[in-house]
């Protein structure tokens, strides 16, 4: 199978996929790209005919054919539209009543309660609609960026060969919260009353424990004051006062994931892909200014689609990344010295580009979402 021909087969099932808007779509199309073609054609895909802005662009040129290039990482732009807000409104469980102390019914409390009930199960089908390109089933997405703004139309795909190393790091947030004697008491009240048990036995002992946190609580306080109170107390009873902490999960830090590829063209043609490579880049993280009445204003830029793949499809062996945007981008143009190819009516090509990019994932990935490969 020529090459040249393979890539032609790519591009063109790429273009014809694009209108998706999803990666999944692109990927879809290089696994039929790569699925036979006709040795005859020495076409390159960028002269194929269809629109510019549908272009695959591969750096290598060879990358996903030849054994060397077999791994690489897709590149997928997504341009995205604002939508209009409607509120998901679902019913929660329904709620025990509250008990007030008398034994009837407190409606407030109760009407209080089934509220918040169906505020967190408005929350979570809001998180689990599907069909705005999230990395849930369906294009499912906990990112309000991706449940309120639609994908119009899929900017260009770029095939860049895979570094070195990738890597990727799941920050879970834990920090130690203490938890202080006043505060354990009334809790106990207020469990009490919830569950309707509340009576002189619970407020007793509540009063009895806060008693003890009151005193504790004075000490400290006059130990800000005079210097040293809380060290005669601890001598005095024997035992120093020690908050009592417990290790508390706080949530789920978003991911991100950096990459650095080299340019060394060894074509005119790949000088002229490498180009349109940067721009790409470029144009998909920055925004647009726009003016609305007196009030100056400026686009969300456009969300990338980043996907691991090997020869004809995803390598699921590498965690799959959802919607990034593209936070920062550095470029650097030649090495220990400039040198350039030879000049031609857009000036001088450098021999050797940098670029390193910094993506950050607009969703929290959960358990769900981990055991999906993510």
């Amino acid at each position: 199978m020529a090459l040249r021909d393979a890539f032609v087969n790519i591009a063109k099932n790429a273009a014809a996929s694009a209108a998706s808007g999803l990666v999944s779509g692109v990927a879809s199309s290089l696994r039929s790209g790569l699925g036979g073609s006709s040795a005859s054609s020495a076409s390159s895909p960028l002269k194929s005919n269809f629109a510019p802005k549908e272009t695959l662009l591969l750096y290598p040129s060879d990358v996903g054919v030849n054994m060397h290039q077999a791994s690489y990482i897709l590149f997928a732009r997504h341009s995205m539209s604002g939508a209009k807000v409607k509120p998901i409104r679902v019913k929660g469980a329904k709620v025990k009543p509250v008990i007030k102390k008398d034994g009837t019914k407190d409606d407030k409390a109760t009407a209080a309660k089934q509220k918040a009930a169906d505020d967190k199960a408005s929350e979570i089908a809001a998180g689990n609609q599907a069909g705005r390109g999230g990395a849930g089933a369906g294009g499912a997405s906990t990112s309000l960026t991706l449940q309120r703004r639609n994908i119009q139309k899929t900017g260009t795909a770029i095939g860049l060969y895979m570094p070195p190393s990738v890597n990727v790091s799941y920050n879970m947030d834990y920090s130690e919260g203490e938890i202080g004697v006043m505060g354990e008491a009334l809790y106990g009240l207020f469990k009490d009353y919830q569950a309707g048990k509340l009576g002189m036995d619970s407020i007793n002992n509540a009063a009895g424990t806060a008693g003890t946190g009151l005193e504790k609580m004075g000490v400290g306080m006059i130990d800000k004051v005079i210097p040293g109170a809380k060290d005669l107390y601890a001598i005095e009873q024997g035992a120093i006062i020690t908050p009592r902490t417990e290790m508390m999960f706080r949530g789920t830090g978003r991911r991100s994931f950096s990459f650095s590829f080299t340019f060394i063209p060894k074509s005119a043609e790949e000088t002229q892909i490498v180009h349109k490579i940067i721009k790409e880049f470029k144009i998909g993280m920055s925004p647009t200014f726009k003016t609305s009445g007196s009030t100056r204003e400026m686009t969300i830029p456009d969300v990338f689609s980043v996907q691991y793949m090997h020869i004809n499809g995803p390598n699921n062996y590498i965690n799959k990344i959802g919607k990034c945007y593209l936070k920062t981008m550095d470029v650097s143009y030649g090495g220990d010295k400039f040198v350039t190819y030879n000049a031609d009516k857009e000036g001088a090509p450098p021999q050797k580009t940098t670029i390193s990019l910094s993506f950050q994932e607009l969703e929290i990935m959960d358990r769900t979402l981990v055991e999906a490969g993510y």
